[in-house]
């Protein structure tokens, strides 16, 4: 029996007993599906970020969870997770929670120490986008009239320009914008998905005390959660805790570090580790934040 302890848990994981089953397991991750709730939880490596979601585990050298096999029935009593036949025990009781909170940022976009910061990820994000071969690459979602063909980059760039532009306006009704961007792309977080998350996390570093701002977020993510049933079990996941202003830690310290107009190895350093998760999500995550911090301003690139 291997018994590993929790050294977070999101604020989204329950504070009482639960069933449910393995989702989907990776290397360094699994995703358990609760009964009775849609949303999933997720079993973390320790070298992984912290999630809303997320029980990080301290975790031995070599010890992944890919061996959890699909399906596999658990249980969570007394503060102990475990699983029907895999000998295997997580104890949750002395993990600590977990969340975030960007809206308390109200930043001023004027700052010319954050417009610095700015615009050195945005610059990082571009040539990271570009040497990986990138399929999104940020500079051109603001280019329309230089897209061509029917592709993915194409579409991203029709439903990121409606996404802004309703952003500006105030503009509540913003379903079609949405409709456009979930699920767009391929792979267990599609890159539309992963954008959406990240722009989420950008307008909440804006939103401050203004409740013309809050109400808009609000009617946006009363949107996503509609729409979201068009995307990945996981993806959903992801935009659900978008909604409530709950996102990835390196997201969440990224977002901090723009905010508070760092320029410094610092920053480089978490724009990295924010851009290098999966093989696009971060980046085009980044990509959304960094369009999400402007977007009342309007963006000039």
């Amino acid at each position: 029996m291997l018994q590993l302890n929790a050294i977070t848990l999101g604020y989204a994981v329950p504070q009482d007993g639960f069933d449910g089953r393995v989702h989907s397991s990776f290397r360094s991750a699994a995703n358990l599906k609760i009964d009775g709730n849609q949303y999933l939880l997720t079993l973390l490596l320790q070298s992984e970020t912290d999630l809303p979601q997320g029980i990080r585990a301290d975790s031995p050298q070599g010890f992944t969870f890919e061996d959890l096999p699909i399906h596999e029935r658990l249980t969570c009593r007394d503060g102990i997770l475990r699983f029907e036949k895999t000998l295997l025990e997580i104890d949750l009781r002395k993990g600590l929670r977990w969340q975030c909170d960007l809206s308390s940022f109200s930043l001023e976009t004027t700052n010319s120490m954050f417009l610095a910061s700015w615009e050195k990820v945005w610059q990082l994000l571009n040539s990271r986008q570009k040497l990986s071969g990138a399929e999104i690459v940020a500079e051109e979602l603001l280019q329309p009239q230089d897209v061509q063909g029917p592709g993915l980059l194409k579409r991203m760039v029709k439903g990121v320009t409606g996404l802004i532009e309703s952003t500006e306006n105030m503009d509540l009704y913003t379903k079609d914008t949405v409709s456009a961007l979930i699920g767009l792309g391929s792979g267990l977080t599609p890159s539309g998905d992963d954008l959406l998350v990240g722009y989420m996390a950008g307008l909440f570093c804006r939103v401050g005390r203004n409740k013309t701002r809050k109400k808009f977020i609000s009617e946006l993510g009363k949107t996503l959660i509609d729409l979201s049933k068009k995307t990945t079990d996981i993806s959903r996941t992801y935009l659900y805790h978008a909604t409530k202003g709950q996102f990835s830690k390196n997201l969440t310290d990224l977002a901090e570090a723009i905010c508070n107009g760092e320029n410094s190895d610092h920053l480089y350093a978490v724009s990295t580790s924010a851009m290098q998760m999966g093989h696009t999500s971060g980046m085009d995550s980044v990509t959304g934040l960094l369009l999400g911090l402007k977007a009342w301003e309007g963006f000039q690139g």
